[in-house]
């Protein structure tokens, strides 16, 4: 034999049962979940931090008034503000109701069920 084969370092693979345990102690130490069939455990999703204050600052305050809310705190008997969206809606609406192309009546309860109770002879 050769020099160089007497001085030969044999390396070894660490059995399937000895990296399953180096991986628990990891966990421990590291303070990590344990998940050796890797499932998905959602984890990452409750670390995370929470969303909520971020979205509603997005949207702004609830409270924030709206067109008609600052229109009926600005009218007043001489003085009228005129929300012009709301007022071609309505006057939309008129419109179609006397073209009869408007939304059909809401037919009331008591009615109904006395019609559908009546039996003919």
């Amino acid at each position: 034999m050769s020099a160089a084969a007497k001085g030969a370092i044999k390396i070894i693979a660490p059995s399937k049962q000895k990296l399953f345990q180096l991986e628990q102690l990891q966990c421990q130490v590291f303070k990590t979940t344990f998940n050796p069939t890797n499932m998905k455990t959602g984890a990452k999703i409750l670390s995370a931090p929470l969303k909520g204050q971020t979205l509603s600052k997005y949207y702004g305050p609830s409270d924030f008034p709206s067109i008609a809310k600052v229109a009926r705190s600005l009218s007043t008997p001489s003085f009228q503000v005129i929300n012009e969206g709301e007022a071609y809606r309505m006057e939309r609406v008129e419109d179609l109701k006397r073209r009869g192309k408007g939304s059909p009546k809401k037919i009331r309860e008591k009615a109904a069920s006395a019609a559908k109770g009546k039996k003919k002879k």
